[in-house]
């Protein structure tokens, strides 16, 4: 009998074999792989090193529980199912015909869609966090996002997702709703932002004019120019203002213009 490595339990070889779902290991490189898992989403994690059979003189191999793996992956993405088979939808193919006819994402079935902003959000450098999939519980919250480590100032952000396979507008029934959440006794959020494929009605617009300080909106025409990568566009910056008065007669002036970029 031996202590298992990573459970720190008294482990018979006979145990391991009756239950060899229970104690199967998967390297952390297929970990990441197989489950779209990061370093930091395998950190909490424990970990056995073992010599690489392959290279002698290669760092040692990490191995993680499987079981472990697939809870993560199942917290992160609502799924157990390996990334390869079940996440991978967004080629670079698939962007680019988004790109030329992005009536093309009204076809997504609402969870693809919300992996499509997930997957925006990551690619920009957010930790991403799915709450759960379409039309299950989830408290007015589809996706939470922070910044990666690095940042000097971490933040929460909350994402609400609404997708349409008409041309049908997002009203401000919604919006108000989302305000609610973010406004909320016992928010942790410190802004919001509802996503939709294809645009808001001028009451949502209103609304969300009167509350910027705390929430946006981003439509259709938001979406073309992530498609494009085109970011550092100042209208990603339209509630954000030109010019602050901190004191009277103290102003400040916000320079956006000078962080945009023509697109590549």
């Amino acid at each position: 009998m031996r202590i298992h490595p990573i459970l720190d339990i008294p482990l018979c070889a006979k145990c391991q074999r009756n239950d060899p779902d229970k104690y199967q290991y998967i390297t952390k490189t297929r970990a990441i792989d197989h489950y779209r898992l990061k370093t930091s989403d395998l950190a909490m994690l424990g970990v056995h090193e073992v010599d690489n059979p392959h290279y002698k003189k290669a760092a040692p191999m990490q191995l993680y529980l499987l079981t472990q793996v697939k809870q993560v992956a199942r917290d992160k993405w609502g799924t157990v199912e390996p990334y390869i088979v079940q996440l991978v939808t967004f080629t670079d193919e698939t962007l680019a015909a988004f790109l030329q006819d992005p009536a093309l994402m009204k076809k997504l079935t609402d969870d693809e869609f919300e992996r499509l902003i997930a997957e925006f959000l990551e690619a920009r450098g957010y930790g991403v966090q799915q709450v759960g999939k379409t039309r299950r519980k989830d408290g007015g919250v589809d996706i939470v996002a922070w910044p990666d480590a690095g940042h000097l100032f971490p933040f929460l952000m909350a994402i609400q997702v609404k997708h349409h396979r008409t041309d049908r507008k997002t009203d401000v029934a919604k919006v108000r709703d989302f305000h609610g959440v973010l406004t909320s006794q016992g928010s942790v959020f410190h802004m919001g932002v509802i996503v939709t494929n294809t645009s808001f009605t001028a009451d949502a617009k209103w609304f969300a004019g009167n509350n910027q300080h705390l929430l946006r909106l981003r439509d259709l025409q938001d979406m073309e120019r992530w498609l494009r990568n085109d970011f550092d566009n100042p209208f990603e910056w339209r509630e954000i203002p030109n010019e602050i008065e901190v004191a009277p007669g103290i102003k400040v002036e916000i320079p956006k213009s000078s962080l945009w970029r023509p697109p590549r």
